[in-house]
């Protein structure tokens, strides 16, 4: 916040400067901002809010556009630091903006690309936005400013909100006149009287000390286009092509021309735009082509007349029934037809029965066999319609010889609701949305789902989808992570896991983020992490334990026997497979059963190498049933180490008795 005091201080120096002229004659600008920014929201983190002070040049380089280079110091707070980081930066932009004098607002846009120097991370940005100047003199502005940047790397896209000072500069209008020359100047425009066309008004050399709004040296009081820049030859007016006809008079603006402004290539007095010859001399009465014989005097020269000896209107042609189709391609050139019949008419239908007169045997007498009137058939229904013809011939009906009770257009036999009358398969569909009322759960609302709206277009309508203006396949709510748990109440919504949306790597029920040992499989009430496992001491077997947990035990010791590891390693042999499978069937065909898995080492090594590799073997047998569909919660493992051996470590024997994997069976 030291930085603050800068920018009034800048804002005093500049506007301190006697340099002063018209706006369009300058061209360079200098900005001074302070800059908010904020690295924060677009990280989906909190505001984090820091300052940066920026000071750029820009220059005009045609009307409304210019570019500018800014360069930019901040002190920033980063998603990914605690304290402040220091950054700097530099800019190319390009601007749309237009300060005319007599605006006090000047809106703009820009864009562009920039580098951001921070300490082990610099790298690209792009800038995007928008803002206004607001005028507070001639030549300077508050500047207003929001920008958004996108970054090349991740958690650098920032939003910034600056509040600076624009100057323009330009050429000095005062010029101090030396005391010793009394030369008088009324308006102080720097022209002294007698040489100023207007002495009491202040205005620039190049028109003389008269006002000149848009700076083009003709004075305002002669420029009849005082707010546009033109040339003296135009009287102020602008002349886009210079053939010295301002473009308001000009009836071609963007080309040279002595003739209303247009090119006259052939000099016959007919523009070019109009002259259908335009390098050859001709007459307007033929559109600027020079006079071409005519045999049949109809105004077409024979060299375009379709019909040289023969006047006529079209291409030179007749066409006697006036059908805009020519004698020689009319079929019937004495009755006017449509060119889709090459000028012959619609065929007659004298009885009106759709059978034209020249296809029907009885012209004069309609009928609807072939144009003749039907011979009398046979009519069980007595509905009009021949029984060879009539869809329902024991039932009369109206439509085509079928009953239509509900009149709407189908029949009876084919109509989905007979007693209703609707267009959709003879049923109502009040909203028209292609399902019939009777289908409809929301027969008033046109939608997609089951007749209803469906917002986000996931198959869920609206009235039951929790998220309906976000598409979702789990129950209409957006899954990121496809684990099943929407991300509404998915705590992890962008990791996948089977603990309330959350991932749990050692499979022990607590989440990964709020497990202490994500490694070891625990308990809550040491939030994730290992209970404190009691020296296993020999069990006296119960009286009156069952025969088959008996059983169950001895087989468990035994397999616990039989696994077998990779020398130093937690990696199983091939044949411990096979044991572990008999594991799996015997906590299959015992649901209530649950296992305890211990791993143990000899004493040879560093402690906590031990330490590791006994959790690291107790959690590939864990791991193992696990991938053999045992449920987590049924299983629990870890390691102890080079502790409760159960042999001398004096001895090869000896060791290789406490490198082991022991299975407790646990009865709930």
């Amino acid at each position: 916040m030291r930085k603050l005091p800068l920018l009034p201080l800048l804002i005093i120096l500049l506007s301190g400067w006697k340099i002063t002229a018209q706006n369009q004659a300058f061209k360079d600008a200098i900005h001074a901002k302070l800059n908010f920014i904020d690295y924060g929201i677009l990280a989906d983190n909190d505001l984090k809010l820091g300052q940066g002070f920026e000071f750029a040049y820009a220059r005009n380089l045609a009307q409304a556009l210019n570019i500018g280079i800014p360069v930019r110091f901040g002190s920033i707070k980063l998603p990914d630091a605690s304290d402040n980081s220091i950054t700097a930066g530099a800019d190319f932009q390009v601007r749309l903006e237009n300060m005319k004098p007599e605006a006090k607002l000047v809106p703009f846009a820009f864009a562009g690309a920039g580098y951001v120097y921070e300490k082990d991370n610099s790298h690209v940005q792009f800038p995007f936005g928008a803002g206004v100047h607001f005028r507070l003199g001639t030549y300077a502005f508050l500047n207003l400013q929001a920008e958004y940047r996108k970054a090349l790397v991740e958690e650098r896209d920032n939003l910034q909100l600056g509040v600076g000072y624009v100057y323009l500069l330009h050429k000095s209008e005062n010029r101090q006149v030396p005391q010793s020359l009394s030369i008088q100047d009324l308006d102080k425009d720097g022209i002294q009287d007698s040489l100023d066309l207007c002495p009491a008004l202040p205005g620039p050399p190049s028109a003389m000390g008269c006002p000149d709004a848009d700076n083009d040296g003709v004075g305002d009081e002669k420029d009849e286009c005082p707010e546009d820049a033109g040339t003296a030859q135009t009287n102020g007016c602008p002349d886009y092509d210079g053939d010295g006809i301002a473009d308001r008079n000009d009836e071609c603006p963007t080309e040279s021309g002595a003739l209303n402004g247009c090119p006259d290539t052939d000099e016959d007095g007919i523009a070019d735009k109009d002259d259908k010859c335009p390098n050859e001399k001709g007459n307007p009465g033929n559109k600027g082509c020079p006079d071409a014989p005519d045999a049949d005097g109809d105004g077409v020269p024979d060299a375009e007349d379709l019909c040289p000896d023969s006047p006529g209107v079209n291409k030179g042609c007749p066409d006697t029934d006036g059908d805009g189709i020519a004698d020689n391609e009319d079929k019937c050139p004495y009755e006017a037809g449509a060119a889709t019949r090459m000028g012959c008419p619609e065929p007659k239908d004298s009885d009106g029965d759709g059978v034209v007169d020249d296809q029907d045997p009885c012209p004069m007498v309609a009928g609807s066999e072939n144009g003749c009137p039907p011979t009398k058939a046979p009519d069980a229904d007595n509905d009009g319609v021949p029984d060879t013809s009539d869809p329902c011939p024991k039932q009369a009906g109206k439509l085509k010889g079928c009953p239509d009770s509900d009149n709407d257009g189908f029949a009876d036999k084919d109509d989905l609701c007979p007693d209703t009358a609707g267009k959709l398969n003879g049923c109502p569909d009040t909203d028209g949305d292609g399902i019939a009322d009777k289908d409809d759960m929301c027969p008033n609302k046109t939608g997609t789902a089951n007749g209803c709206p469906d917002t986000d277009g996931d198959g869920i309508a609206d009235k039951d989808d929790p998220c309906p203006k976000q598409a979702g396949n789990v129950n209409g709510c957006p899954d990121t992570d496809g684990d099943g748990i929407a991300d509404k109440d998915d705590p992890c919504p962008k990791q996948a896991g089977n603990v309330n949306g959350c991932p749990d790597k050692d499979g022990d029920g607590i989440a990964d983020k709020d497990d202490k040992c994500p490694d070891q499989a625990g308990v809550a009430a040491k939030k994730g992490c290992p209970e404190e496992v009691k020296p296993v001491v020999e069990k006296k077997v119960v009286r009156d334990e069952k025969p088959e947990v008996t059983e169950a035990r001895e087989k468990l010791a035994s397999a616990a026997r039989a696994v077998q590891f990779e020398s130093a390693k937690a990696i199983l042999k091939d044949a411990s497979y096979d044991v572990l499978d008999e594991v799996v069937a015997l906590m299959r065909k015992n649901p209530s059963y649950s296992l305890s898995i211990s791993g143990y080492t000899d004493d040879v090594g560093d402690d906590e190498t031990n330490l590791k590799l006994s959790q690291d073997r107790s959690k590939a047998c864990y791991d193992y049933l696990i991938f053999r569909g045992i449920k987590s919660d049924r299983i629990r493992y870890a390691g102890f180490g080079e502790a409760r051996p159960i042999a001398s470590n004096n001895t090869a024997e000896g060791r290789e008795l406490n490198r082991r994997v022991e299975f407790e069976l646990i009865l709930e």
